[in-house]
């Protein structure tokens, strides 16, 4: 009983060990990680100062209104 105990006590402080050297090995994709999530945050909450343009301009909807409007009134 013993042996199967010290047996479980090693794996598990063996595996501490292995999470905290990967967590040693990544602390700089870590911090990386973090700023791009800040930066990412920040540019979502502040307003967008160029608001997107429409993707078809105004006045080609009102030269396709007004040539439906004129079909309209031909038929």
């Amino acid at each position: 009983m013993g042996v199967g105990m010290t047996a479980v006590m090693i794996f598990l402080m063996l595996l501490i060990a292995c999470i905290e050297w990967v967590k040693y090995f990544n602390r700089n994709f870590t911090a990386l990680e973090l700023q791009t999530q800040k930066s990412h945050r920040k540019s979502r909450d502040s307003p967008t100062k160029n608001e997107a343009s429409p993707a078809v301009p105004v006045e080609v909807f009102a030269a396709a209104i007004n040539a439906f409007e004129a079909d309209n009134k031909n038929s």
